[in-house]
């Protein structure tokens, strides 16, 4: 027999060995791993900060654009662009025009601080602007600049610049971003738009939201040119470089990482620029000896853990060797749950594992019958249960399109918030069971929808015994019911029809009835009602809930069905009011339950 510390022993050095091989390994990993997630937090952040600038700068810019649009289709700037010399004495209407467009252009400026100037050049020299008293540089011929040019040759779509002194006004040279549009009439041209936009502004949206950790933002033009650096001296004085190689012109945000520098770019719509986030993760991944040290120090912390926890555990598993002899005890005394607590001595190993073995297979297989014929049940049930509902919401649905189409809005708002009651009362992860009067609201729920689809077509009453109201039934059984009653009884008649619904008590059990006077069923239709397969549609909710019951309660209990045959006016053997002229009875029989 080989001696207990032989395997006391054994467990102690693996267990040490193993811990001390594992935190060697762990801790470079660890770098490796937290390197490449800072660098993923940093690229996901970068992301994000781009799309927030970017739809920042798209909605600027977008906004620009519907103001140049306005001015551009503005009728007096139509009549001013193709009219006569404003100065001529027989143009009196053209200065009423110009005033008025001066004055259109001077409130779109004096709403919005970041509007420098708004100039309207028309072809033959003359111009209009928002600011009074101002004049053109002497001796400047706007037609000679390169905006200019490139606006004309954009054929009447709108053009951003990058940014650029304007000195356009005289005396005035300040730092813009030019949003200018060509205004033509079919292929002659009449005049262009010019609207300045303080370059702060621009600048103001990317500082504001730019990152931390040295992140920032710059954009840049069409022809690689810059709009916006934070930086933008430094970089036309060549004492600041960036990677524009690494820059994509890609309407979504692509990332390219160079040297623990992460590039992301995007391309906005508006305009043809490219918004550049950099981020610098190389700061952030930076090893101090601090961190070496700590590092060294948590390590050896560990290994003196691993050496105590696996000497105190190899001498625990040579101890529980009587536990064999008690749970042998506990078996023979019929006790199936009996296990021997032994897994880490060789004596008694075999011994044990055998006994376990056999102790557990002979309960594993008694509990494993058990829980398939449990499990079998349950899936069932749930199976039948979804079946309902996507079947219930079309119609539900198909309600309220009616309603709105018909343009009663109030009606489309009450069917609305039935419709939300009832769905939550369908969606909510209540027990399979509910009260009598629970289940009764959420029906009623859907009649009122229905009412408001059918209004005078559609008459019902609600009959409940007060001492049912407590009584347990089926979640979401009696609505199907309600709904077959409605589509298949109720709706093919010309002058609608009525619908009872009734829950009391026979004895032991609980009858809830959806009486309807409507066309009621054929014989070989009112059998198939209650034997259809999954697959067939009009009954398939009388099939549900009635297999739904039998798989809870039994095959004594589920769905009946009587109805008026071909020539019966009203059902025979009914103990409703003869008046009501009720053809259809579906009843559901369940065993009385209380809370």
């Amino acid at each position: 027999m080989r001696r207990k510390s032989h395997l006391r022993d054994s467990i102690f050095l693996t267990s040490l060995f193993t811990i001390i091989g594992i935190l060697a390994v762990f801790f470079p990993l660890s770098y490796f791993l937290t390197t490449d997630l800072t660098q993923d937090n940093a690229r996901d952040y970068s992301r994000q900060l781009l799309g927030q600038i970017k739809n920042s700068i798209e909605f600027y810019t977008e906004e620009m654009i519907m103001i140049s649009g306005y001015l551009a289709d503005h009728p007096d700037v139509r009549v001013y662009l193709e009219g006569e010399n404003p100065l001529a004495p027989s143009s009196y209407s053209l200065y009423q025009q110009r005033a008025r467009i001066s004055s259109e252009l001077k409130a779109i400026s004096g709403t919005r601080q970041d509007l420098v100037n708004i100039i309207l050049f028309r072809e033959d020299g003359d111009f209009i602007t928002n600011r009074e008293h101002a004049g053109l540089t002497p001796y400047w011929d706007y037609r000679e600049f390169d905006w200019y040019q490139e606006t004309v040759a954009a054929k009447g779509l709108p053009r951003l610049s990058s940014s650029r002194v304007e000195n356009v006004i005289a005396g005035e040279h300040r730092w813009v971003v030019s949003l200018s549009r060509a205004i033509y009439d079919q292929d002659h041209l009449l005049g262009v738009l010019l609207i300045d936009l303080n370059f702060q502004t621009i600048a103001d949206i990317c500082s504001n939201l730019s990152g931390q950790n040295g992140a920032y933002v710059f954009i840049m033009g069409a022809n690689d040119e810059l709009v916006y650096h934070p930086q933008q001296r430094l970089i036309y004085s060549s004492v600041k470089s960036e990677r524009f190689d690494l820059v994509r012109r890609s309407e979504a945000i692509e990332s390219v990482i160079r040297d623990g520098i992460i590039y992301s770019s995007v391309k906005i719509k508006s305009a043809d620029w490219v918004i550049v986030s950099v981020t610098d993760t190389r700061q952030m991944v930076q090893v101090s000896p601090l961190v070496i040290v700590t590092y060294i120090g948590i390590g050896l912390v560990f290994a003196l853990i691993a050496l105590v926890v696996s000497l105190l555990a190899s001498r625990r598993l040579t101890e529980p060797i009587l536990a064999l002899k008690n749970s042998m005890q506990q078996f023979q005394q019929g006790d199936f749950n009996a296990q021997a607590q032994i897994t880490a001595t060789n004596e008694i190993a075999e011994l044990g594992d055998q006994f376990n073995s056999m102790t557990q297979q002979i309960k594993t297989l008694v509990e494993h019958e058990r829980l398939i014929e449990e499990q079998k049940r349950k899936s069932e049930i749930q199976a039948l249960q979804s079946q309902i509902r996507p079947h219930f919401l079309y119609n539900t649905l198909e309600s309220i399109i009616w309603m709105a189409s018909s343009g009663e809005q109030d009606k489309v708002v009450e069917m609305t918030s039935s419709l939300a009651k009832l769905m939550r009362a369908s969606a909510s992860k209540a027990r399979e069971m509910v009260t009598v009067q629970m289940e009764i609201d959420t029906v009623s729920h859907y009649l009122r929808i229905q009412k408001l689809r059918y209004q005078d077509k559609l008459q019902y009453e609600i009959e409940i015994d007060p001492e049912v109201l407590l009584a347990r039934m089926l979640r979401l059984s009696l609505q199907p019911l309600v709904e077959n009653a409605i589509y298949h009884g109720i709706k093919p008649l010309r002058d609608g029809g009525l619908l009872v619904i009734r829950a009391y008590r026979a004895g032991s059990e609980l009858l809830v009835e959806v009486a309807d006077n409507g066309v009621g069923f054929a014989p070989d239709a009112l059998h198939a009602s209650l034997e259809a397969s999954m697959d067939e549609g009009e009954s398939i909710g009388l099939h549900n809930v009635h297999n739904r019951i039998q798989l809870m309660f039994g095959k004594e209990y589920g769905v009946s069905v009587r109805s008026a045959g071909p020539g019966q006016n009203v059902l025979d053997q009914s103990d409703f009011d003869p008046a009501a002229g009720i053809r259809t009875i579906v009843s559901i029989r369940l065993p009385l339950v209380f809370e």
